[in-house]
C-alpha cells in the first residue's frame, strides 16, 4: 500500500475480518439507501469497497449490473476477490483521488463512507476531495448517478453545549474502561483535524455525575460519532468525518453539472436508540435542546447535458385572491356548523403501476427525474430532516384524465404515452385511495399493469416547460420500499402502488431496515367500537367572496437554473398551503399489542373531500396535525404530536417511533412533506374515540386515506 493511505492497513488477515465484520452490519441501508437510484443495467463503481460484501450484494440486485469494487489497499482488494469470485464482480486497485475509470466509463459510483478517508489521509485537503469528485463525474456517462453516503458537517449553531456521562466508566486508565466524559477528554488531547487541536470550556453540568463542554458543534458531532469505536480508537483517531456541509456537498455536485436528486441528513434508529438516547446531550448556548447530530448524510446527482438543469427555484410568489388552475372551495358540517377549505385541480388522477415478476423479485415501471417544482416551493418552516432536492422526482407512470375517458382507457394510454412497447399481460381493477383529504380534493383511481418483462430505458417526451420530462426506468420493487423506509425516496404516490402491488401478489418485500419499533404487552385487547355509519355531513357553500381562513393558493415562479447558474426555463405553477401553519404534518398510527395481536388504532372522521366522491363523508384515518411554523426538529414534533394525541385524543403513548422516511402525498398541487410515527399506547383514556382493530384486519378493510395505508402498510412490513 502507498503513502498516503498506509495507515489505514490495520494487521493481519484475522484483524480485516473483525474490521469488516463489523462495517458490514450496516450494509443492508446502504444498499437500500443507494440501490434505488442506480440503473438497471451498466456498469458500477463501488468506490473504497472494503471486504466487497457491499460490492458482491450490490451485482446482486440486478441481472444487468457490473460491479467494480475499487480500494486503495491491495490486501483488501486480494481478499474481497478471493472472498466474492463471482460474475459481474471484479475488484481493482486504485487511489479514488485520481483517475481509476476512463471518461464516460460507468453508469453509476457509489461513495460509501469513503470521501472522509481521502481528505483525511490526504492532510485533511478540501483539493484531494475535489479531485475525487472532478474524476468520477467525469467518468459517469450522461444520465449516470454518482451516490455519497457519509457524515456530513450538522446543521444548527457554530457552538453547543456537549453533556457527557462522567459516571459511566474509569476517570484514567485505557480507552475501552474510560467514562464518555474521560473519554472525551482523552479525544481533545489526541485528536487532530482539518481546525487544528480541538479546545473546549468546562460548563456547570444539569446533574451530579454529568460533565459538560461548551465545543464547536463540528467537534461535538466528530466525538459522539466515533464514542463507540473503541476496539478501534487510535485507528478512527486518524479519520476525520465531517468535511462537507450539506450546502457545500449540493454546491460541489451542481457545480459539476451533476442535478441534485435528493440530500438528506440520516439518522440510523439503531444507532440513535443504543448509542445517542440517554447517553449524551445537545443544548445550544442559550439552553434549548438540539436534535441528534446526524449519523450519516445521502446526496445522489445525475449527470445532465449543459443544455439540462440542475436545480428548480422558486424566485417570487404571490397569494392569489382568484386562481385559474386551483380552485378553492367551502363545505359547512351541518352537525356542528363547522367550514371545510378544499383544493382541487381540473381532470382526475389515474396513476398506472407496471410490474413484472422473475422468480420471486418484482419489477416496477417508474418516472425517473421528472420536475416537480412545487417540491422546493420556498416555506417558512424547514424540512425537519434537512432534506433539499433539485425538483426532479420518482414517481408512477400518470396522467391527468378529462372527466369522459374511462379510467382503464386513461391507464393504458398513459402507459403507451410514457413506456410504449411495454406489452401488456393484465390489468388490475382500479383501487382508489384519497392523497390529503383534509385539504385536497384529489382522488387517485391506480391501475396495477403486468407487463412482460421490461428492461430498456426510455426517455419521456417533454411535455413540461422545463429542458426535459425525465425518462420511464425498471427499479427493483423490493429496494424501491427500502429506500421510501430510510429516506431515499418520498413520493407517496409511487411506494403505495408499490406496497398494493407486494400486498395483493403477496410478494416479498425484504427485510424492514428502519426503526424497528416495540410494543409492550396489554392485559387486555382494546374495545373493538363500532365503525361509522355512512352519511354525507356537508353541504358546499356558495362561492360568494369570502375569503379562505385556513388555505390559500399560491402563484410561484419557478425558474430552471444551468451547472453555471444560467436560466434556462421559467414557469408558473399554483399551488396549496396554510395560510398561518407550516408544510409539515405530523401523522401518528397509535398501537396496542394484546391477546397476541397488534392493534390499530383507527381515526373516524367526516371529510367533504370524501363525500365529493362518494357520496358519504365517513372516512377511516388516523390522527394527524399540521405542525406550526415554529416547530423545526423531529424531536419538537414528535413532542408536539404526543401532547395533542393525550389532549384530543385521551391516550397516553410510552413511545413514538420514526415509521420510515417522510413523504410527499401529492407533489403535483402542495409542498406538504408528511413525517409519519407509530406510538405504543401505554393507556387508554375513558373519552378515547378510536377505533382499534387489529392490523391484518385493518388492512382488509376498503379504506382510501393514503396516509393511514402508508402507515398501515409501513408497520406490516416493519412487524413481518
Amino acid at each position: 500500500m502507498s503513502q498516503p493511505y498506509d495507515q489505514q492497513d490495520r494487521g493481519a488477515e484475522e484483524d480485516y475480518a473483525a474490521y469488516f465484520a463489523g462495517m458490514d452490519r450496516s450494509m443492508q441501508q446502504k444498499i437500500a439507501l443507494t440501490t434505488a437510484h442506480f440503473p438497471p443495467t451498466g456498469t458500477v463503481a463501488d468506490m473504497g469497497c472494503g471486504s466487497g460484501q457491499g460490492t458482491a450484494d450490490l451485482a446482486s440486485l440486478a441481472t444487468g449490473l457490473t460491479v467494480v469494487g475499487v480500494d486503495i489497499d491491495p490486501k483488501t482488494v486480494a481478499l474481497a476477490a478471493r472472498a466474492h469470485a463471482r460474475e459481474r464482480v471484479r475488484f481493482v486497485e486504485g487511489d479514488i483521488s485520481r483517475e481509476v475509470f476512463a471518461p464516460g466509463a460507468l453508469d453509476a459510483v457509489l461513495d460509501s463512507s469513503v470521501l472522509h478517508h481521502v481528505t483525511s489521509f490526504n492532510g485533511f485537503s478540501l483539493a484531494a476531495l475535489e479531485r475525487a469528485l472532478d474524476h468520477q463525474v467525469a467518468a459517469l456517462r450522461e444520465g449516470g448517478v454518482l451516490v455519497v453516503r457519509d457524515f456530513v458537517i450538522p446543521r444548527g449553531p457554530l457552538s453547543v453545549l456537549l453533556e457527557l456521562p462522567a459516571d459511566d466508566g474509569d476517570d484514567d486508565g485505557p480507552v475501552p474502561s474510560l467514562s464518555t466524559a474521560a473519554l472525551f477528554e482523552r479525544f481533545l488531547a489526541t485528536f487532530r483535524g482539518s481546525l487544528g487541536r480541538p479546545t473546549a470550556t468546562a460548563r456547570p453540568a444539569s446533574r451530579p455525575g454529568a460533565r459538560r463542554y461548551e465545543v464547536t458543534h463540528r467537534l461535538a458531532a466528530e466525538f459522539v460519532l466515533r464514542k463507540d469505536y473503541r476496539d478501534h480508537w487510535e485507528a478512527e483517531l486518524r479519520e476525520e468525518y465531517t468535511y462537507y456541509s450539506q450546502a457545500d456537498f449540493e454546491r460541489a455536485f451542481a457545480s459539476r453539472g451533476l442535478r441534485v436528486v435528493t440530500s438528506v441528513e440520516l439518522h440510523n434508529p439503531w444507532i440513535v436508540e443504543h448509542r445517542f438516547e440517554g447517553r449524551f446531550t445537545l443544548h445550544d448556548l442559550e439552553g434549548a435542546r438540539l436534535p441528534w447530530p446526524p449519523t450519516n448524510f445521502l446526496i445522489v446527482g445525475e449527470k445532465v447535458p449543459a443544455s439540462a438543469g440542475v436545480r428548480l427555484e422558486e424566485a417570487s410568489r404571490e397569494r392569489l385572491a382568484a386562481p385559474r388552475f386551483l380552485s378553492l372551495s367551502r363545505y359547512r358540517d351541518q352537525r356542528d356548523g363547522e367550514v371545510f377549505e378544499l383544493a382541487s385541480r381540473p381532470g382526475r388522477t389515474v396513476d398506472v403501476l407496471p410490474y413484472f415478476v422473475e422468480g420471486d423479485r418484482a419489477f416496477v415501471l417508474c418516472k425517473r427525474g421528472f420536475p416537480r417544482p412545487i417540491v422546493n416551493a420556498a416555506s417558512d418552516a424547514p424540512d425537519l430532516c434537512g432534506q433539499t432536492g433539485a425538483g426532479w422526482i420518482t414517481e408512477p407512470i400518470s396522467l391527468i384524465a378529462g372527466d369522459d375517458e374511462p379510467p382503464r382507457d386513461a391507464a393504458l394510454r398513459a402507459l403507451e404515452l410514457r413506456a410504449g412497447g411495454a406489452r401488456v399481460v393484465e390489468v388490475s381493477e382500479p383501487w382508489r385511495y384519497y392523497t390529503s383529504p383534509g385539504g385536497v380534493d384529489e382522488r387517485v383511481e391506480a391501475f396495477l399493469v403486468e407487463v412482460e418483462p421490461w428492461r430498456a430505458e426510455r426517455a419521456i417526451t417533454n411535455y413540461t416547460p422545463f429542458s426535459g420530462a425525465g425518462h420511464v426506468t425498471v427499479l427493483d420493487a423490493a429496494q424501491l420500499l427500502r429506500a421510501c423506509h430510510v429516506g431515499g425516496m418520498f413520493d407517496a404516490r409511487l411506494e403505495l402502488n408499490v406496497s398494493r402491488l407486494c400486498h395483493a401478489r403477496g410478494l416479498s418485500r425484504g427485510p424492514w431496515i428502519g426503526a424497528e419499533p416495540s410494543f409492550v404487552e396489554h392485559a387486555t385487547a382494546p374495545d373493538p367500537r363500532p365503525l361509522p355509519p355512512a352519511r354525507a355531513c356537508f353541504v358546499r357553500l356558495p362561492e360568494d367572496g369570502a375569503e379562505p381562513s385556513f388555505l390559500e393558493v399560491i402563484r410561484g415562479t419557478f425558474v430552471e437554473r444551468a451547472a453555471d447558474g444560467r436560466a434556462l426555463a421559467e414557469a408558473e405553477f399554483e399551488y396549496v398551503r396554510p395560510r398561518a401553519l407550516s408544510h409539515n404534518t405530523l401523522t401518528m398510527l397509535p398501537v396496542i399489542r394484546a391477546a397476541g395481536r397488534v392493534w390499530v388504532g383507527l381515526e373516524p372522521r367526516e371529510l367533504p373531500a370524501v363525500q365529493q366522491r362518494e357520496g358519504a363523508s365517513a372516512l377511516l384515518t388516523l390522527p394527524a396535525l399540521r405542525l406550526p411554523r415554529s416547530i423545526t426538529t423531529l424531536d419538537a414534533a414528535r413532542a408536539h404530536g404526543l401532547a395533542r394525541l393525550e389532549a384530543e385524543h385521551h391516550l397516553r403513548a410510552r413511545r413514538a417511533y420514526g415509521l420510515g422516511g417522510r413523504y410527499h402525498p401529492s407533489a403535483g398541487v402542495t409542498p406538504e412533506i408528511v413525517y409519519p410515527l407509530v406510538v405504543d399506547v401505554a393507556e387508554l383514556g375513558r373519552g378515547c374515540e378510536l377505533c382499534f382493530r387489529p392490523l391484518d384486519e385493518a388492512l382488509a378493510l376498503p379504506l382510501v386515506d393514503a396516509h393511514l395505508l402508508t402507515s398501515l402498510y409501513r408497520l406490516a412490513h416493519a412487524l413481518a
